[in-house]
């Protein structure tokens, strides 16, 4: 597994959707890539699978992991450890679990800050083999690593935010404009 994969909170920063979505299984996590096409901008998305985290959590989780640590020889290999380790490498923070919460991807019945060490002490002492969502992050870190991608998120967040900031981007573009042409004819005339 990489060990360079950012958290939520940053991957949403990078221009990535999270949504939750109603699966048969929380292993059933996918990544939607964003398009460009004719300047049809589209955010790719994230979609997980909602996931409560209270007191009974903890023990069902932990079981499940030791069950696959001492069964190497399993049909599915590792999944249950996989999640656990993806969700600990998304959730990094507070900061983190606060905005799954929002997004409803974790119903979280412990404190923010529990919520956040919850999948770090999932995590303590487990050896992962063969990580489940290798390319699930390949095809996430391919799309915050486009060029493109990050120049829109960036123009998205810091002058598009709300219309005035891009009504007066505009207006300066236009007066730009205007300038450069009029610096023209005055020197050609």
């Amino acid at each position: 597994m990489d060990s360079e994969f950012p958290p939520a909170t940053a991957l949403a920063r990078a221009g990535v959707k999270f949504r939750s979505v109603s699966a048969g299984s929380i292993m059933n996590i996918d990544f939607e890539k964003g398009v460009l096409r004719y300047i049809g901008y589209k955010r790719g998305t994230f979609k997980i699978p909602r996931l409560s985290i209270g007191e009974l959590t903890d023990p069902l989780l932990r079981n499940l992991i030791a069950f696959e640590q001492c069964y190497h020889r399993m049909k599915y290999g590792h999944g249950i450890t996989s999640y656990a380790f993806l969700m600990d490498k998304l959730v990094a923070s507070s900061k983190d679990m606060e905005f799954l919460c929002e997004k409803e991807i974790i119903d979280n019945w412990l404190s923010a800050e529990d919520g956040a060490k919850y999948f770090s002490k999932l995590c303590n002492d487990t050896v992962l083999k063969g990580f489940y969502y290798d390319e699930l992050l390949a095809q996430v870190n391919k799309h915050c690593g486009i060029t493109w991608y990050r120049w829109l998120q960036i123009l998205n967040r810091d002058y598009f935010a709300d219309p005035w900031s891009a009504i007066s981007l505009i207006a300066a573009a236009v007066l730009l404009a205007l300038t450069i042409v009029q610096t023209v004819y005055t020197i050609l005339k």
